[in-house]
C-alpha cells in the first residue's frame, strides 16, 4: 500500500517510521529543511531552545494568534522541518495523566508510551542555571524536568524515527503541500503541491500540526463541522526577571520545573544571546484549561498565507481565577530570600511595568485578560471532524495524526503525548490496513 505523509514533525516521523516497518511505500512531504545526521546545526543539538528558534528554516516565521479575545495577535512560533517543534522546543518530555487518556477510552497509552523512540534524560547538576537552582531550593515540589536528549545532547523525532530508515523511505523535504486530491466518492487519493506539483497515494496522512492541518483540509474544500475549531493552548502568563547579577547564570535555557496541579510553574535561564544576559523569566502556566474554543481559519486561499489563529484563552472564569492562583504562588517564590538576593526586578511586559502593580486578584485578572500568554502548546483543532484513530469523517483514506487529533488537551507539555497518539493511530491503522 502506498502511503503519503504530510509534515515531518513529532508526529509524522512516527507515522512514517511506524508505517515503513509494516512493509508500506511512504513518502513523507515536508514544508520545512530536512534534518540529517551529517548536517545537524549545532543550533539544535545544542543546550539553547532559543539558538534553536532563530535557526533558518524552523519556524513558520510570520505565523501570528491572538492569545486573548483583548490581545492583539503576536507572532506564534511553530516549529518546521524536519522534527518538527521537537528541533526547537524547551524539550521538556512528560507523558501526562493517565486518569485522562483512560477518560478518552484510551486505556493503552502506556503501552503506546512505551513504544515512543525518543528517550528522555534529566540535567546534570553543572547544566543548571542559576535561577532553577533557587527555584528548586525554594519550591518543595520542584524537580528537574525530564527532556527529550540523550547524553547532553537533543534527540529529535527525525533522529529516532527517520534516519534508521532512510533507505527504505521517500523524504520530499522543502515543499509546501497545497490541498489533499480526492476522487469523485469523496476518497484522499493523494495531494497537490504549491508548485503544482501532484503525489498520488492509496492513503493519505496530514500531520501538519495543530495550525497547519486544518489549514491544508480548509483548503481542500473540507467544510465538516469541527475543521479547524476546539484549538487549545495551555493559558500562561510570564514573570520577567531582572538578575542583579548574571554571571554564572545561563546554564540550560530550562532544565525543571514544578507541577502545582493544575498549575504548572517553569523557569527559564536565560533568554538567548539575542537578548540581555541578565534577564530570565518564570513561566506561570494553566495545565488543564477549559475545553478548546479557538479557531483556526483561512485568510487567503494560498498555501503560502498563514491561517488566522485565535486562540480564545482565558475566556472561562474559572481558568482565570485558576492562573491567577499560580501567579500568586509565583510571586511569593520570587519573595523568598534566595530570589530576593537575586532579582533585582520583576516585569509583567516589555514596556518595564513591574510586578509591584498586581497589588491584589482583581489587578492579577485584568493583566492576565490583557496579556495573558500561550505555551505554544497548540492542539485539538481536528478532533471534533475525526472518527476513531485519526479517520477524518466522510473521506475515505484520508487520516489525522498530530496534537490537532488530541481530544482535549493534555495536562502537560505535548511533546511526547502527540508521540504517544501517533504510535496509537498508526498501530491501528496497520493492524486494520487503515
Amino acid at each position: 500500500m502506498k502511503w503519503l505523509v504530510v509534515g515531518a514533525g513529532s508526529a509524522g516521523c512516527v507515522v512514517a517510521r511506524r508505517l515503513v516497518d509494516a512493509g508500506h511505500e511512504v513518502t513523507l512531504v515536508e514544508a520545512g529543511p530536512a534534518l540529517r545526521p551529517q548536517s545537524v546545526p549545532a543550533a539544535i543539538s545544542g543546550d539553547d531552545s532559543f539558538a534553536a528558534l532563530d535557526e533558518p528554516g524552523r519556524t513558520h516565521r510570520g505565523l501570528m494568534a491572538r492569545r486573548t479575545r483583548r490581545s492583539n495577535p503576536a507572532p506564534y512560533l511553530r516549529g518546521r522541518g524536519e522534527g518538527g517543534s521537537g528541533a526547537v522546543n524547551s524539550m521538556v518530555g512528560l507523558r501526562g495523566d493517565r486518569r485522562l487518556y483512560e477518560s478518552w477510552g484510551w486505556s493503552d497509552a502506556d503501552s503506546c508510551f512505551e513504544r515512543v523512540l525518543v528517550p528522555t534524560e534529566r540535567a546534570i547538576p553543572n547544566e543548571v542555571g542559576r535561577i532553577t537552582r533557587l527555584f528548586l531550593d525554594a519550591e518543595p515540589r520542584a524537580e528537574l524536568a525530564p527532556l527529550t536528549r540523550r547524553g547532553g545532547q537533543r534527540v529529535t523525532a527525525a533522529e529516532a524515527y527517520l534516519w534508521p530508515v532512510l533507505n527504505r523511505l521517500t523524504t520530499v523535504p522543502d515543499a509546501l503541500v497545497d490541498r489533499v486530491d480526492f476522487d469523485q466518492s469523496g476518497a484522499a487519493v493523494g495531494v497537490l503541491l504549491a508548485d503544482g506539483t501532484r503525489l498520488d497515494a492509496d492513503a493519505v496522512v496530514v500531520c501538519a500540526g495543530a495550525i497547519h492541518t486544518p489549514a491544508i483540509l480548509l483548503r481542500s474544500g473540507l467544510a465538516e463541522s469541527g475543521v479547524g475549531d476546539g484549538l487549545c493552548d495551555h493559558p500562561a502568563a510570564a514573570l520577567t526577571l531582572q538578575l542583579k547579577d548574571p554571571a554564572g547564570a545561563r546554564g540550560l535555557t530550562t532544565s525543571g520545573l514544578a507541577d502545582l496541579d493544575p498549575v504548572q510553574l517553569l523557569p527559564v535561564d536565560h533568554l538567548g544571546a539575542s537578548n540581555s544576559p541578565d534577564l530570565a523569566v518564570l513561566l506561570v502556566a494553566l495545565m488543564r484549561p477549559s475545553p478548546g474554543s479557538g479557531t483556526v481559519r483561512l485568510a487567503a486561499d494560498d498555501p503560502s498565507v498563514h491561517p488566522v489563529v485565535e486562540l480564545d484563552l482565558l475566556g472561562d472564569d474559572t481558568d482565570v481565577s485558576r492562573l491567577c492562583d499560580g501567579v500568586e504562588s509565583a510571586l511569593e517564590l520570587l519573595g523568598s530570600p534566595g530570589f530576593e538576593r537575586a532579582v533585582d526586578e520583576v516585569y509583567i511586559d516589555d514596556a518595564g511595568t513591574t510586578a509591584h502593580t498586581l497589588d491584589g486578584r482583581a489587578a492579577i485578572s485584568e493583566w492576565l485578560r490583557w496579556r495573558g500568554a500561550d505555551y505554544v502548546h497548540a492542539s485539538s483543532s481536528m478532533a471534533g471532524a475525526l472518527e476513531a484513530h485519526g479517520r477524518v469523517r466522510a473521506h475515505e483514506h484520508l487520516l489525522v495524526a498530530d496534537a490537532s487529533a488530541l481530544p482535549a488537551i493534555p495536562n502537560v507539555n505535548t511533546n511526547l503525548p502527540t508521540m504517544m497518539l501517533a504510535e496509537r493511530f498508526v498501530r491501528q491503522w496497520v493492524e486494520s490496513d487503515a
